[in-house]
């Protein structure tokens, strides 16, 4: 075990694919960093919305108000309260890849998104009655990120891919929970365990990525090139066809993690 490292960034992003809140500290629990990903959008028939076919979404800016969130996006002419008080007794249902969750519906907001989107929308909410209907392979409850509570990612990873490419991108466009400070890149690969001050992370699988990851984070526009998935293939970060980048984490001990915290490696034993 040695620490050789240090937490650099915590993120959370309130509404899947919304624009990422950072925060100096964070309480992490089972699912993940509080507040993270609590709302989720879905067709009529369940199927989960996200900026990988909305782009519109990466605009979208939630604040955290008491007992809910103030929505905003430029491109609508009003801001709106999403209230938990607000849930409806009538759950939803929305599919996220392989899992089927059940998640109570926030009816009185509604109508903002669909106007944004232009099409009717649920919005849902990953509250005390969110249930996962079928998949147990994710043991740690009803999630509405892609599968894992965390999402972890290496500075110096970053900085091998940048150079790599010839280009600068930000660490936002690859949407992690936590990035770690490193010298070594692609160090990640054999971090099992991570321990940060009293939370302790399981590592659970790399991060398959998808053409989401060519979007500006910012204004969604797609890189004509297709970067960086290009310049992640051309280094071999793939694998089974999937090219990686960075890594889902559990939550073997919860606690609170702070910006600057040292951060400690461990393998399985």
């Amino acid at each position: 075990m040695q620490a050789s490292a240090t937490l650099s960034q915590i993120s959370r992003y309130p509404l899947k694919s919304c624009r990422a809140q950072n925060l100096s500290n964070a309480r992490v629990t089972q699912l993940g960093i509080e507040g993270d990903r609590r709302l989720v959008l879905a067709e009529l028939d369940g199927r989960f919305i996200t900026a990988r076919t909305e782009p519109l979404l990466l605009g979208l800016e939630l604040d955290l108000r008491p007992n809910g969130w103030q929505v905003r996006h430029a491109q609508h002419p009003h801001t709106e309260t999403c209230l938990v008080d607000a849930c409806s007794s009538e759950l939803g249902k929305v599919s996220i890849w392989n899992r089927q969750l059940s998640a109570p519906r926030l009816i009185a907001s509604e109508a903002w998104f669909s106007q944004l989107l232009k099409r009717p929308v649920q919005l849902l909410h990953n509250g005390e009655t969110a249930t996962d209907l079928a998949d147990k392979r994710y043991p740690w409850g009803p999630i509405f990120s892609d599968g894992y509570p965390l999402l972890v990612t290496n500075s110096a990873s970053l900085d091998a891919l940048n150079s790599a490419s010839g280009a600068a991108f930000e660490v936002a466009r690859f949407r992690p929970n936590l990035v770690i400070e490193s010298d070594t890149p692609w160090a990640e690969d054999s971090w099992d365990l991570i321990r940060i001050g009293e939370v302790l992370l399981r590592r659970e699988k790399p991060c398959e990525r998808c053409v989401l990851i060519t979007r500006d984070p910012i204004t969604g526009e797609k890189d004509p090139q297709q970067e960086p998935l290009r310049t992640l293939n051309q280094l071999g970060r793939k694998q089974d066809g999937a090219i990686l980048f960075g890594q889902n984490y559990s939550v073997i001990k919860p606690g609170t993690l702070r910006q600057g915290d040292a951060v400690e490696f461990e393998a399985l034993l």
